[in-house]
């Protein structure tokens, strides 16, 4: 038996099939990977269910037509990869139309998810909602009123400072009189006349002869010229 046919048939039936496949027109979209029987290109990874909605598959661009066998859960998958990429809006779209939903109808919500509800889903998502950018922005939160200022206190004064007096100054104490030595010329018959306070001294007083301003009289001619005994005492009987 000759083995050699049947290890290699896969594999070179394979590459005839990924051989077969058409080449994109020149004219074609960048990332194009077929052609729907309407006309309309598609870029979706599978062929299988590529141009759902638009007549089938025409003409096969993509060269790995082996996605297009794996399992439907894999191929949805694929193709929900596919519909992430927002596709250019249709020039026919209404303004602000986010997608097209696979009934033919256009959606202007904010997300995909749910867009097309009651409308058989999303069959081409353009991005974000043209309408949803032009809505009027919240208007800014103004900012919380300023509490009032309080009137600044009024500056401290210094206390008074306590005023002293000035020391007094003492005069120094005179020399008594009586420390001092009795004028020359007095004797017995004479007084110490005061000639500031009119006051005779007798000899046996102690300030007599030694006042600052005197002189010696009599008594008879100190008592004549107005001047008085101290302490009222004559000095002659």
């Amino acid at each position: 038996m000759n083995v050699f046919p049947a290890v290699f048939a896969l594999p070179l039936a394979l590459l005839f099939a990924a051989g077969a496949h058409a080449q994109a027109p020149t004219g074609a979209p960048a990332g194009t990977t077929g052609l729907c029987k309407d006309g309309s290109y598609t870029s979706a990874e599978a062929k299988r269910g590529a141009c759902r909605g638009h007549q089938g598959v025409k003409d096969w661009y993509a060269a790995n037509a082996a996605p297009a066998a794996k399992s439907d859960g894999a191929g949805a998958g694929a193709r929900a990869s596919s519909s992430a990429v927002p596709a250019a809006t249709p020039a026919a779209a209404p303004s602000g139309s986010t997608g097209l939903c696979k009934d033919g109808s256009y959606t202007d919500a904010d997300s995909r998810k749910g867009a097309c509800r009651g409308h058989k889903g999303v069959k081409e998502w353009y991005g974000a909602s043209v309408a949803a950018a032009a809505r009027p922005a919240a208007p800014p939160v103004p900012p919380p009123a300023a509490a009032p200022s309080m009137p600044a206190a009024p500056p401290a004064t210094a206390a008074p400072q306590p005023t002293t007096a000035p020391p007094s100054v003492r005069k120094p104490a005179e020399a008594d009189p009586a420390d001092r030595a009795a004028a020359p010329g007095g004797g017995a018959g004479k007084v110490w006349v005061n000639l500031e306070t009119k006051v005779y001294h007798c000899p046996s007083d102690r300030y007599y002869g030694k006042t600052k301003q005197g002189e010696y009289l009599s008594e008879a001619e100190a008592k004549a010229k107005g001047n008085h005994a101290a302490h009222g005492k004559a000095c002659t009987p």
